[in-house]
This record gives C-alpha cells, sequence and structure tokens, in this order.
C-alpha cells in the first residue's frame, strides 16, 4: 500500500512513547441497604499515577480510613461509604477524567448481584444510579465492544503493527489473508489468557510486541521480495499475533469480566478489537487515497525507507522503555 509514511508521520508525531491503555475502575459493592465498599484503581502510566478522584455527593459519609497499595503497576484504593438513601439516585463524578487519556469502568453491585456497569470518558464524566437490575446480555455485550474498540484505536502499539502488515502485504487478497491470521492468532491467546488456561508475564510480551513491530520496519527496508515476510505476510503476522492477543488479555484482565456473563464478555470485547481493527485499516485506505490524489509524484518505492525508519524507530522507543522495567 502506499502513502503510509505521511499518515504515520501525522498519527505518531505527539505520540512517541509506548503506549498503556488500561482503564481506570470504580467498584462498589453494596453490603447492606446504606453501606456500600469502594474499590478505586488508577493504572500508573510510565511512572505517573493520572490526577482523577472519585467524587461522591454530599449525602455520603465515609466509614472507614483510605487504605492504599500500588500492585501490578496500579494504584488501588480501599474505602467504605454510606448513604442513608442507599443506592437509588447516587451520583458519582470522576474528576481530572478531562485530562485523562483512558476510560473509567464503573461497576455497581449489591447483594443479589445485580449490577450496573458502564463506562464514564470526557464525554460522560458522571452517572447517577437510578436503580439496579440484572445486567441484561445485550448491555454487557454493548459495554464490551465499546471497551475492545477503544483499546484498540488507542492501543498505539497495535495499529502500528497493522499499519506495517498492510503495506509488506501489497495486495487486497494478501491484506485480506495477512490480518485474518493476526485476527484469529490473537484471539486464540486472548480466550487463552483472559481465561486463565495459559497466562504469561506481560512486561516480557510488551517488549516483543515492539520487537515485532521493528523486525516488521526491518523487512520493509530490506524490501527482499523472497524474504518470508514479503513472500508469506500471513505466516509473519499469524506468529506475532498470538503475542499481541497476550497483550489484549492484559488489557481485559484490569478491566474485569462479569462473574455470571464472562464468555459474552471475553467475546464481545474481541469482537470490538476486531471492528476497530477494520476501522482503523479503512481510514488508512481513505488517506491513501487523498494523498494519491493530492501527490501523484509520490510512489511506495519513495517511501519505503522512510516508513520503515519511522516505524523503527518509534518501536526501539517503546521496546527500551518496556524492557527498562524488568
Amino acid at each position: 500500500m502506499k502513502y503510509v509514511l505521511l499518515y504515520l508521520l501525522m498519527f505518531f508525531s505527539t505520540e512517541l512513547l509506548a503506549d498503556d491503555m488500561r482503564p481506570a475502575s470504580v467498584n462498589i459493592n453494596l453490603v447492606n441497604d446504606t453501606d456500600f465498599d469502594l474499590v478505586w484503581k488508577i493504572p500508573i502510566r510510565n511512572g505517573v499515577r493520572e490526577t482523577l478522584t472519585v467524587v461522591f455527593p454530599e449525602d455520603t459519609k465515609l466509614l472507614a480510613p483510605k487504605r492504599t497499595h500500588i500492585i501490578n503497576n496500579a494504584y488501588i484504593e480501599y474505602t467504605s461509604f454510606q448513604r442513608k438513601s442507599g443506592v437509588v439516585g447516587l451520583k458519582l463524578r470522576i474528576d481530572g477524567i478531562e485530562r485523562s487519556s483512558g476510560d473509567v469502568l464503573l461497576r455497581v453491585s449489591d447483594t443479589q448481584q445485580q449490577t450496573i456497569t458502564t463506562v464514564l470518558n470526557i464525554e460522560q464524566p458522571s452517572f447517577i444510579v437510578n436503580s439496579l437490575v440484572a445486567t441484561t446480555a445485550f448491555n454487557t455485550a454493548l459495554t464490551y465492544i465499546e471497551l475492545g474498540i477503544e483499546h484498540i484505536l488507542i492501543g498505539l502499539d497495535h495499529l502500528l503493527f497493522v499499519a506495517c502488515l498492510v503495506y509488506i502485504s501489497g495486495t487486497g487478497k494478501k491484506l485480506l489473508l495477512t490480518i485474518t491470521g493476526f485476527t484469529i492468532a490473537h484471539s486464540i491467546t486472548l480466550f487463552l489468557s483472559a481465561t486463565g488456561v495459559f497466562v504469561i508475564p506481560i512486561q516480557p510480551v510488551e517488549a516483543v510486541i515492539a520487537l515485532s513491530i521493528i523486525f516488521l520496519a526491518w523487512e520493509i527496508a530490506k524490501n527482499r521480495k523472497h524474504s518470508l515476510s514479503l513472500r508469506y505476510p500471513v505466516l509473519v503476522s499469524s506468529s506475532f499475533g498470538l503475542l499481541h492477543g497476550f497483550g489484549f488479555a492484559a488489557v481485559l484482565s484490569e478491566i474485569g469480566l462479569p462473574a455470571a456473563e464472562k464468555t459474552l464478555a471475553l467475546l464481545s470485547f474481541n469482537i470490538g478489537v476486531e471492528v476497530g481493527q477494520l476501522m482503523f485499516v479503512f481510514a488508512l485506505f481513505i488517506v491513501f487515497k487523498f494523498i494519491a490524489i493530492m501527490y501523484k509524484s509520490l510512489s511506495l518505492e519513495k517511501l519505503r525507507i522512510p516508513v520503515s525508519y519511522a516505524c523503527g524507530s518509534i518501536a526501539t522507543i517503546w521496546m527500551i522503555e518496556r524492557l527498562a522495567v524488568f
């Protein structure tokens, strides 16, 4: 595919640091009609905790001092509070979310396991609990599809890998097979890891994900028509797709899965990832076509070296940062 470099430069010019797409989360569990336990988790991104705060209405009061821990590169706060009028009408607001790079997943559950799950973000920084009902399958699916789409569209390393796959595929048919191989492979490891069948540490996985981009950038630079990557891109995409699946699973483990509908939530998250991936590929084609019209003198060969160096340099920064945490 032509003209990838210009798109990459626009897309990554302000995002040279390794991405961390774990969402923050608020879990509220009703102990009885008036008392609540709260677990507030904020990811620590590149050594810095975002300044997010859960704000409750004035008619609530703390029952116990806050307890805080830092576990798995996340700040976790535990506390209990009381609201005499109960859960109905409870309004929560997330201060600082307008400066956040991710979403906040809110889950409220009562003693009967009736639950409300929603996503708070810049567009919706607050939420009022009208009532708790048994979560429908449709609502669960919709929530996790949305999370999957958002994750892939702001997951810079996964998008850069897909962009490289588009470049080395060459033809539409090869691209379809290559993306399909990547999809099947990361779906397998996502399911295995998220269900606890096969789990590996995420830090080395993230480093190897960056290395996979460096490998593709090197293949683009060499441009050897008989190399393994250019002859069989589906083999390369499938192999590295297994690693990317573990990366997706790490994010999903931070979000959590509803106890009663784990399979549905997992499938929906994966569907969301695929939808987001297709949206990205479609956006690339639009950008390619536009640039092809505006700059007819540009060609695939002219962009090959700049594209490979741009992709390889960004991925190298990510790999160094991720190795530094070992």
